[in-house]
């Protein structure tokens, strides 16, 4: 259940970042540049990360809690971590862009979501 019409740049647009993250921080920025670059199967696998469904809500990103952005380790060891109830993801200040990429792909293929039985 749920829309297919995945519009990335409004899904960018209505972010939000908490503490010291904001749109023009370096992490953020990488974020958004290895995002734009995944393929639509891995941004689809994101969203699932994220939300526990990889769908958009029916009438749209408007109809759902934006996703917010905010810092949680500073070293690189940790992978991102999402609280799918509010759509928030836990983003480390990663010293490389390269370094978030990777972290960034092994926490999404890992994922399971959810599932209705």
């Amino acid at each position: 259940i749920g829309n297919t019409n995945y519009d990335w740049n409004e899904f960018q647009k209505k972010t939000e970042y908490k503490g010291e993250y904001h749109a023009n921080h370096p992490v953020i920025q990488w974020f958004w540049q290895v995002f734009h670059k995944l393929v639509e199967n891995e941004k689809k696998k994101f969203l699932l990360f994220l939300t526990g469904s990889d769908r958009v809500p029916v009438f749209g990103w408007s109809q759902t809690l934006p996703m917010t952005i905010q810092r949680s380790h500073t070293d690189d060891i940790h992978l991102p971590v999402s609280h799918t109830c509010f759509n928030i993801l836990d983003l480390p200040s990663y010293s490389s862009k390269e370094i978030l990429k990777t972290k960034l792909l092994e926490a999404i293929q890992h994922n399971q979501g959810f599932n209705l039985v």
